[in-house]
């Protein structure tokens, strides 16, 4: 029988017996082969207990006021003070990259238009309307609308303004991640997704029906919405019904080999569902749940995606919606789910290069639209018994960073807004957790952070641009006055002469 002091004692011998190894292991990873060997150092198994020369937190928020530099070596010293600062605003290369969105806005305040709408592109970050909704929350409160905007009739994950009570008949297709190879065109929409109807069992036709309900949180403005309209495109005429209870509220219909949207008539309050039926499946490019006025802003979320569908959609369809819709700002947040395949950093920069290349090819298909493309957050992997930052993320951003600007489109990056290096650990064990333990992606809490940071910068650079506006404004009048006054300079010079002729 084995007493509790003979395994105390056998454990406290093998604890030594491996920190001894650590001392004597490689630092660098031994490489057979294909297999890739990695030894646990001394400061991995003693943390904070073991010092060594080097300094390891550079590039953290606050840290020349977090450290006493008369205590430090002055080459230390010189190395803190060479860390770049963090970038938090939204960087262009011109002053006026977001034009065609702010005058809209401003056309908004003054009457001059009815609505304006943005599109909010992105990976798993955004499921469930994250970080959009604080961004629209932020601009209707501002400019005036209702409602959460498009959303796939059978989301992945629900928008957080609206509850998706039951469905069935529903089928769901992409143009990202696992694509049906059945479907041989890449005519999915500028949701870049659609849903179908199932075909009826022992029956002729396809139908399908969804039930939705407002929900009681969330923001106010966003449950708020009094206009429904559905995205579509068929081969056979569509009949929708809208259905409160067990009365028919209002029907309509979709006729054959259309393409385009149907307003629906849906109650003010209450639950309600959508049936649709049709002799063929239409494809239903999305449901948008709006007002008839103020701004509208669509969260589309494409879980796994890396952003580089844009190029493969249908071009003629996807230019077509887009027109349809008037978007006046594209955002595109896309670059995490490439961070761990990142090979060196020559391939952090092709990467960076072709995802780039998306916004070349939405502005040719959709010119004069203001674009902003979010950079990949901080992301963290286990190195021995510590969670740290994926090495290439600075070099991807930074040269992901360079390709937005050089196309007119204006980069957020979302790395120095978190915080630079080591901040999605930081953010993991802040209370409360502002991203899960994944390393990955932000609890709610931190996407709502994300969100309002986002929001916040796009008021600072829209008053940035009224400034520049009333600036370049105020610098042509003065040139006009100052000319006015030369003229009539001149006019009394040449008066005077006049006087002076006639009167020797």
């Amino acid at each position: 029988m084995q007493k509790p002091g003979h395994i105390f004692l056998f454990l406290l011998v093998l604890g030594f017996f491996v920190l001894g190894l650590s001392f004597l292991s490689p630092k660098s990873p031994l490489k057979l082969g294909p297999i890739e060997l990695s030894f646990y150092q001394p400061q991995d198994l003693l943390g904070l207990q073991w010092e060594e020369e080097s300094v390891d937190t550079l590039g953290t928020v606050g840290l020349l006021d977090s450290l006493d530099l008369d205590s430090l070596p002055a080459e230390v010293v010189e190395i803190v003070k060479e860390v770049p600062a963090l970038d938090t605003t939204l960087q262009m290369a011109s002053w006026d990259a977001l034009a065609p969105l702010f005058d809209a806005l401003a056309d908004l305040k003054v009457g001059k238009r009815s609505t304006v709408r943005i599109i909010h592109y992105g990976d798993s970050q955004l499921e469930g309307d994250r970080i959009t909704m604080q961004l629209r929350n932020a601009l209707q409160k501002q400019y005036g609308g209702r409602g959460f905007g498009y959303v796939a009739l059978e989301p992945l994950v629900e928008p957080a303004s609206l509850d998706f009570v039951e469905s069935q008949g529903m089928l769901r297709k992409t143009a990202f991640g696992r694509r049906d190879t059945a479907i041989k065109d890449m005519a999915y929409g500028h949701l870049a997704s659609f849903t179908m109807l199932e075909e009826n069992d022992g029956s002729s036709g396809y139908s399908g029906y969804v039930t939705f309900a407002k929900r009681n949180w969330g923001y106010s403005m966003a449950r708020d919405f009094t206009k429904v309209k559905m995205s579509l495109g068929t081969t056979a005429m569509t009949i929708a019904q809208i259905w409160v209870a067990d009365t028919i509220y209002s029907t309509q219909t979709f006729p054959e080999n259309s393409e385009g949207t149907m307003v629906l008539e849906v109650p003010e309050d209450g639950e309600f569902t959508l049936a649709l039926q049709s002799d063929a499946s239409p494809r239903i490019y999305g449901i948008s749940f709006e007002s008839g006025t103020g701004v509208h802003v669509d969260n589309v979320a494409m879980r796994g995606a890396s952003g580089m569908v844009f190029s493969k959609l249908d071009p003629d369809q996807f230019q077509k919606q887009l027109n349809e819709e008037d978007y006046k700002l594209i955002i595109l947040q896309y670059g995490g789910n490439a961070v761990p395949y990142l090979k060196d950093e020559a391939h952090a920069r092709r990467f960076a290069r072709s995802a780039a290349r998306q916004i070349d090819h939405i502005k040719r298909l959709y010119p004069g639209v203001a674009m902003i493309y979010i950079g990949p957050s901080d992301m963290a992997r286990k190195n021995g018994l510590k969670m740290e930052s994926y090495p290439l993320i600075q070099p991807f951003k930074t040269a992901l960073r360079a390709e937005v600007l050089s196309r007119g489109a204006v980069y957020w990056d979302l790395y120095d807004v978190m915080g630079g290096t080591g901040s999605m650990v930081r953010w993991v064990d802040s209370e409360p957790a502002l991203a899960v333990k994944d390393y990955i992606h932000f609890t709610p809490k931190g996407a709502q952070w994300v969100g309002n940071a986002l929001a916040a910068q796009l008021t600072a650079a829209s008053d940035a641009y009224t400034a520049e506006l009333e600036r370049q404004s105020m610098e042509a009048k003065r040139k006009k006055d100052s000319i006015n006054a030369w003229v009539a300079s001149l006019v009394v010079e040449v008066d005077s002469n006049a006087v002076d002729t006639i009167n020797p």
